[in-house]
């Protein structure tokens, strides 16, 4: 078992310690796609979801990762627009309130498309 100490080695100098920090790259371990290139980025989405959707072997797969996209996309453009209102740019948030409707919309088309009978989403009387 590995210890972690509170005391620098004598070793060591604080101010190399600092220029270690000043010069690390934590962004690098923690978002490994953020500079990769767009077709590495549709490649890794793809793989993921056909992953995951291989899981459920339905099409339903499909529409409940989509469900959950749209959704993420509506309440990020909600709360941007909130937070322009906030700081007195009324149009600004109004453009992205827009936006989030556009998305609550495109939930709403999607929830009312049956997509087999394992789909929870659709609502029963349809």
């Amino acid at each position: 078992m590995f210890y972690m100490t509170s005391s620098i080695p004598d070793g060591i100098s604080s101010s190399d310690l600092q220029s270690l920090m000043e010069n690390a790259k934590p962004d690098a371990l923690s978002n490994p796609m953020q500079n990769a290139d767009a077709k590495s980025q549709v490649s890794r989405v793809v793989d993921k979801i056909e992953e995951l959707s291989d899981e459920w072997g339905t099409i339903f797969a499909y529409k409940l990762i989509a469900d959950y996209c749209i959704h993420q996309l509506f309440q990020h453009h909600k709360e941007v627009s909130t937070e322009y209102f906030k700081e007195g740019n009324p149009e600004v948030a109004a453009a992205w309130s827009r936006d989030a409707g556009q998305f609550q919309v495109i939930g709403m088309t999607l929830r009312n498309i049956v997509c087999g009978h394992d789909d929870f989403l659709t609502a029963d009387e349809d």
